[in-house]
């Protein structure tokens, strides 16, 4: 038996359409079965937020009459943010400390042998008597002194101090500039040294 489209289209016989019947039967079951399993899954899972929720609100609850007086998980999120700019800081304050350990040592394997450093410190441009030679920035200043021995060598021996900071590779990459400041001969055990203050401002 043919069942006849009026509209034109080809004859479709009973067999075929039971069997495009069942296709999309079964098609409608299996995509029923997945929103069953599907909301199956979110309910459990919703539960199991609830019984850890509750754990959690009993565990605060032991707490707070075991130690009367501790904070609530809101005042410890509330101490928390109050803190965090502070510990940010605290965290840019290491890696800063990181790059000077690497400017300490690259300011030391500069030295020449007939000078040596008595203060090496980090200086903020607020500080009294450094604004100018830092020009308003954070500076690093080297203080030391060099031999006499000879004329013109404790000139020669800052000179060589100040040409290898410049060309130190690990230095120039914090430091923008290197200034030289004589403070003045004096004598130390008999002996007639060169004071002298070198300036470096900080990137």
């Amino acid at each position: 038996m043919y069942d006849i489209n009026l509209i034109g289209q080809r004859i479709v016989p009973d067999q075929q359409k039971k069997v495009i019947f069942s296709v999309i039967s079964f098609s409608a079951l299996i995509y029923a079965l997945t929103l069953m399993g599907v909301l199956f899954f979110s309910v459990a899972n919703l539960r199991m937020i609830d019984v850890y929720a509750s754990e959690v609100d009993r565990l605060q609850t032991d707490l707070a009459a075991l130690y009367p007086g501790a904070p609530t998980h809101g005042e410890l999120d509330a101490m928390v943010g109050r803190v965090r700019p502070e510990l940010e800081e605290i965290g840019g304050l290491v890696d800063r400390r990181v790059g000077f350990t690497e400017t300490w040592s690259a300011i030391a394997e500069c030295v020449p042998e007939n000078a040596w450093l008595t203060r090496v410190r980090v200086v903020e441009p607020q500080v009294a008597g450094h604004d100018s030679r830092g020009n308003g920035k954070r500076s690093i200043v080297i203080e030391g002194l060099v031999l006499t021995e000879g004329e013109g060598a404790g000139d020669e021996a800052v000179q060589a101090l100040k040409s290898a900071l410049e060309v130190n590779e690990t230095l120039i990459a914090y430091i923008t500039d290197v200034r030289f400041v004589e403070t003045g001969v004096r004598e130390i055990g008999g002996e007639k040294v060169l004071g002298f203050e070198i300036t470096c401002p900080l990137r």
